[in-house]
């Protein structure tokens, strides 16, 4: 019974801490910056740039898999996160803020990303094969327990936008990355050197050639042509939505935005709309268990696209004109929150598809290399869209005309996820 409690205890703080540093990056640094005063086009390209280490985070993995173990490098990122983040904290009222802020954040980006790489890892090894299985879900939950208590509570915080607001968001959340680590001391089972003891001798000479080589080997070409295209496309149009929705939500009226403050922001996205992933998340695992991926892919797909309507509707002339029509502002903040919750669980609902599709095709003895190889594919695919997204919606000049290319750039996904589905006949 301790046992199942300690191993319950340590799967949702361990995926609770991967969460929360990619949030504070991805999503909270965005809302951090247009506060300061940084344009659109600026605010999402220095978010996604940031996002970088989780492009190249298999260059390191192979170092993460046979020097020290995962216990002892997850505690190492957890305290140098908490150490930057409050570097964050104490320089938002200094000239050069935005160069401080830009230096400590690519520093906890590196840390963070290098923390889900062993974190994976640890999970993989130090777990049999059935409790895995088991806690997928779990981990899922916890990780967006992690992104909600970032986008959400950590942005409610910074209520008025300003640096002595948002200093104490940043302190709050080192803090607590602070807190983790100290527990993580305690809680993580120091097993992992006698589970791994043979299969580290067996990699000592591993390099990323080798763990590149095995994965040639286990995917045929035309596999791996497929492989890729389906990553790179399967969320094109919403890697082209998400930083420019955060910015659609909080810019005023009469630039085309909803005019959100952070309060109203944290509990409609941060909030609202992290529960409703979380839940979609959790949906999408149980249909999946059920049915399998080749049945579900497809409803999946759609869920995920088709719900960027929604950001269409909302920035079009016909939603300013019913919005003037309603009785109240409460009632267009419940239409603009239940948009943003319907395309949040969409989002999470067919997301499970793609987690499920990356965990197939990461196999062999170089598992939590190939699986960190695919994500960092995974996140170029998000990088490269996201970090010109707020400079193409500047140059349309129109929130309406940009969600429109971006429904439009769903259509590939959803023609990848037909053809997995034709392929498994």
């Amino acid at each position: 019974m301790q046992h199942k409690v300690r191993t319950w205890s340590w799967v949702i703080s361990a995926n609770f801490s991967e969460g929360l540093p990619y949030t504070i990056i991805n999503v909270m640094l965005v809302n951090l910056l247009v506060d300061m005063g940084c344009s659109n086009g600026v605010s999402a390209m220095i978010s996604s740039l940031l996002a970088l280490p989780w492009t190249w985070k298999f260059l390191w993995s192979p170092l993460i898999d046979t020097h020290f173990t995962k216990r002892r490098w997850m505690l190492a990122m957890q305290v140098l996160l908490a150490a930057s983040f409050y570097l964050v904290a104490f320089c938002l009222n200094s000239p050069w803020w935005l160069y401080i802020v830009i230096g400590c954040s690519s520093i906890a980006a590196i840390a963070s990303a290098t923390y889900d790489v062993s974190c994976d890892g640890y999970y993989m090894l130090v777990l049999p094969p059935k409790e895995q299985a088991f806690f997928v879900g779990i981990r899922s939950t916890a990780y967006r327990l992690g992104m909600l208590f970032g986008s959400g509570f950590l942005v409610i915080l910074a209520k008025d936008g300003t640096s002595d607001d948002w200093r104490f968001a940043m302190l709050m959340a080192a803090s607590v990355l602070l807190v983790l680590a100290i527990l993580h001391k305690f809680l993580l089972p120091d097993t992992e050197s006698l589970t791994t003891k043979e299969s580290t001798q067996a990699n000592d000479a591993r390099s990323i050639k080798q763990v590149f080589l095995s994965f040639l080997e286990l995917h045929p070409w035309r596999e791996m042509l497929f492989i890729f295209s389906f990553i790179l496309f399967y969320r094109l149009g919403e890697a082209f939505l998400g930083k420019v929705s955060i910015l659609f939500l909080k810019d005023s009226i009469e630039h085309g935005g909803m005019g959100l403050n952070n309060e109203q922001y944290g509990f409609i996205y941060g909030t609202f709309g992290t529960l409703s992933l979380i839940i979609g998340g959790i949906l999408g695992g149980f249909c999946i268990s059920r049915w399998g991926l080749k049945r579900c892919l497809l409803p999946m797909v759609i869920a995920l696209n088709v719900p960027d309507l929604f950001y269409v509707w909302l920035a079009s002339p016909h939603f300013a004109q019913f919005s003037t029509e309603l009785s109240s502002a409460s009632a267009q903040l419940s239409i603009i929150g239940s948009c943003v919750s319907i395309e949040q669980f969409g989002y999470g609902f067919g997301f499970t598809a793609f987690t499920v599709y990356l965990l197939e095709c990461a196999k062999g003895p170089f598992q939590t290399s190939h699986y960190a190889f695919l994500t960092a594919l995974m996140a170029v695919g998000l990088l490269l869209p996201s970090t010109v997204s707020g400079y193409i919606q500047e140059a349309f000049n129109s929130y309406y005309y940009y969600f429109i290319m971006t429904c439009v750039l769903t259509l590939p996904g959803i023609l990848l996820s037909c053809l997995y589905v034709y392929r498994k006949r």
